[in-house]
């Protein structure tokens, strides 16, 4: 398993395990190296992945979100640091299409527009990548991404979102797992901005 993929997912898994019952069809858009997908699988689950990059192994799909036509619609869909990047227009509809009526939808996001220097000298502190985290290093880097709020908006034109969570993103930025807990608490004091997003839905009937 790649620990550079599930650091974004971290959690994310036991939520969706928890809430769906066993044997769910699940599909994760944008799987990457397919990790959450084996995880998943493992936990009981009925779990497909779809990339233009997906690992050429049996349950993924080498392709474009928009041009899959499942045998049967998915029970629920999950998408992980995956949809800032894309074609919101023509990817949200595209899920809402593949879920059943009451499907449900695991998002994992970040609003990336938060980052300012509080979190600029928490990244500095705590990366040894030599990076540049400085908020202008930061907002010439993302600036060609969708923001937070217009994944956000995009969503909402689709589904009925029932969470939106602020979760901690710069420890799993920096791969630093251990202070994810610190960072939490600096956002729940205001210390910190939570670049992360959680949102949990349904789609609209």
């Amino acid at each position: 398993m790649s620990a550079v993929q599930a650091r974004w997912w971290r959690g994310l898994d036991d939520l969706i395990l928890e809430s769906l019952p066993s044997g769910s069809r699940i599909l994760d858009v944008g799987c990457g190296d397919g990790a959450l997908v084996e995880r998943l699988v493992e936990g009981g689950l009925d779990a497909v992945g779809v990339d233009p990059r997906a690992p050429a192994r049996p349950r993924f799909i080498q392709g474009r979100l928009e041009e899959l036509e499942p045998p049967e619609p998915f029970d629920a869909v999950c998408a992980v640091m995956s949809l800032h990047h894309g074609d919101l227009d023509r990817v949200i509809p595209s899920i809402a299409r593949l879920l059943r009526p009451g499907g449900r939808l695991y998002v994992f996001e970040f609003a990336w527009e938060t980052y300012d220097e509080r979190a600029a000298a928490w990244a500095q502190a705590h990366d040894a990548s030599g990076a540049d985290r400085t908020v202008e290093g930061w907002m010439t880097e993302h600036a060609g991404l969708h923001t937070g709020a217009t994944v956000h908006a995009a969503l909402t034109a689709a589904f009925d979102l029932d969470s939106e969570q602020p979760r901690p993103y710069l420890a799993r930025m920096v791969d630093a797992p251990e202070l994810e807990a610190e960072e939490q608490r600096n956002i729940a004091a205001g210390r910190l901005p939570a670049l992360g997003r959680l949102w949990l839905g349904t789609v609209k009937p």
